[in-house]
């Protein structure tokens, strides 16, 4: 019983200094920090592109965006990550630096005439990583003593899904996902004194579920619409039905050495609908911009360990160009494509401010990308992003977020008619 006093006396007077992992110690929050990457290409122009389609246009979010494939497309994306956290309430900045995969995508067209495609692979759903270090002298009778507190883990998701073009200026699409994952949050007191035992705290909770997404797209909506200024103009949008998740959860407790406690239950969480719309305007064969918004209804999302509203929304706004860099040059190797972009996006967070009252987290991000080919059908892709997470003086909390993005793309043409077929 004394050891378990303690145990809740030092949690209660820990001091931490913060040193994140993969973005943000913000992610102990729920099953973590949601993702924005949308794709490797739309990386670079802001995570937008929803209404975007080509080939090679592997959109994560709308699958409309796979009717326009033209050929087989194996893409595999790796980021780097590198974080600075400043907060201002407790003194503390840190810095840390992550690299991981990304996600990877097989897309198989079948019909282009039909716009029908198939594609399916695994993409990260959230991040769940942090560490807190505390040192605590000895006060009120409490020796001195050191609180680690650590998150691990996160959910990803695969996805199967395809496309249709019923006519040829509307592309459908619907996928299948399934979100799985684990997170883990460990705690620890290691006591100086020899005459007080450490303690170690375990909870761990596994969830998986799955989910749908229908997605659209219309293009030459001039065609169309019978309206010549809409020349050129596109929209995209898709929507996600929630994540009902089920799973295990964990509690495993050390006290002592002779006191090793494992409770284990079941778990059950939701994943709220998403959903977003995007404009693409091809102002000429070289240039195009484009403009996405989204949201996450993330106020509603629960687990086992966080309850309804514990999250906001999440509202997201990106735009971005894209330009045709030597489209007319004959060499292969000499054309680039260029992007640029930016996104603002409200997080799921909240915060205190100076003035003591809590205010939902904002954060705004310039990007940057570009794409090399490397044969007729292949492709490499660096994005770069540059951001600052709380944005307005009166937060207590602060990151400067640097990302990059390489993704390789291979393609290669599986079905194809002869001519004069």
């Amino acid at each position: 019983m004394r050891s378990g006093i303690i145990v809740v006396l030092c949690l209660a007077t820990a001091v931490c200094a913060v040193r994140a992992q993969d973005g943000t110690p913000l992610s102990a929050e729920g099953a973590g920090i949601f993702t924005s990457f949308a794709g490797s290409r739309s990386a670079g122009m802001g995570n937008s592109g929803l209404a975007l389609s080509g080939n090679g246009y592997l959109s994560l979010l709308n699958p409309a965006s796979w009717s326009g494939l033209e050929s087989v497309q194996i893409t595999a994306a790796f980021g780097f990550s590198g974080v600075s956290s400043q907060d201002n309430k407790m003194g503390q900045t840190s810095y840390y630096a992550n690299g991981n995969f990304n996600g990877g995508t097989f897309a198989l067209p079948i019909d282009r005439g039909l716009g029908i495609s198939i594609a399916g692979g695994f993409a990260p759903l959230t991040s769940y990583q942090y560490q807190i270090v505390s040192t605590v002298p000895d006060t009120s009778g409490i020796p001195t003593h050191t609180y680690l507190r650590t998150g691990a883990g996160g959910l990803g998701e695969g996805f199967f899904g395809g496309t249709v073009s019923p006519i040829k200026e509307l592309n459908l699409g619907a996928m299948f996902q399934y979100a799985f994952g684990r997170t883990e949050l460990t705690g620890q007191i290691i006591f100086d004194s020899s005459g007080y035992e450490n303690s170690y705290l375990d909870n761990s909770m596994y969830l998986r579920g799955p989910a749908g997404t229908i997605g659209f797209q219309a293009h030459d909506l001039d065609q169309l619409s019978g309206w010549s200024f809409l020349k050129g103009i596109s929209i995209g949008g898709y929507y996600r039905g929630a994540f009902d998740l089920n799973g295990t959860s964990a509690v495993r407790s050390i006290y002592a050495a002779d006191s090793d406690y494992t409770f284990t239950s079941g778990a059950a969480g939701r994943i709220p609908p998403e959903y977003g719309l995007g404009l693409a305007d091809k102002i000429n064969d070289e240039l195009s911009a484009l403009l996405d918004f989204r949201l996450r209804k993330l106020s509603q999302y629960y687990d086992t360990f966080t309850s309804a509203g514990t999250l906001k929304d999440a509202l997201f706004l990106g735009g971005g160009m894209e330009y045709l860099a030597g489209r007319s040059i004959a060499t292969l190797f000499q054309r680039r494509v260029l992007r640029a972009g930016f996104y603002y996006q409200e997080t799921q967070f909240e915060v205190p401010t100076r003035s003591g009252q809590l205010k939902q987290l904002d954060e705004l991000f310039l990007t940057a990308g570009i794409e090399m080919p490397i044969s007729v059908t292949a492709s490499i892709d660096l994005s770069a992003q540059y951001g600052l997470r709380g944005i307005s003086s009166d937060f207590l909390f602060r990151e400067h977020v640097f990302r990059l993005y390489l993704s390789i793309t291979m393609g290669e043409v599986w079905f194809s008619r002869p001519e004069g077929e």
